[in-house]
């Protein structure tokens, strides 16, 4: 079960150069966030009874974004991979945030917002065509693991 942010959607990133607001954008989908991990696990026993255990890697969260290849954002996410990689003392774990604005039939609207906290790289970022069929867009593709998520609304 993941969930799909759009370039509608707010994503900001907290490095060790500070905060920033991604805008770099591909069409589409943009950022999938999955929990890969069960919250908790169970097991039934004898007469029914159940003894049930916290999962905390049930907190992860496991990032797909795509950005335009060569944007400011992928130049910033690059480099971060790049001091992760060679083992940069200055490379500091990722934060973000993702917030999906939903309205209401009343008018209101409502922030819904997953932080995640402690994201390394999962992967080495690629470069890809643009899956929804503009063969003049390319993007890059980064895949990040978050130690802990918290959603609020």
């Amino acid at each position: 079960m993941s969930d799909s942010y759009t370039a509608q959607d707010t994503i900001t990133f907290t490095d060790y150069n500070g905060e920033w607001v991604l805008a770099d954008f591909a069409d589409g989908s943009v950022a999938e966030l999955a929990a890969p991990n069960e919250l908790s696990s169970m097991t039934t026993g004898y007469n029914g009874n159940g003894l049930g255990a916290h999962n905390e890697p049930g907190r992860q969260r496991e990032l797909t974004l795509r950005v335009i290849k060569g944007s400011a954002d992928d130049k910033r996410l690059n480099t971060n991979y790049t001091l992760w990689r060679n083992r940069d003392i200055r490379f500091q774990p990722l934060q973000a945030s993702f917030t999906k604005n939903v309205a209401h039939t009343s008018g209101s609207m409502t922030n819904d917002t997953v932080e995640c906290f402690f994201g390394l790289p999962a992967g080495q970022p690629v470069q890809m065509m643009d899956t929804s069929g503009n063969i003049e867009q390319v993007v890059s593709v980064y895949m990040i693991r978050f130690a802990n998520s918290n959603r609020t609304m």
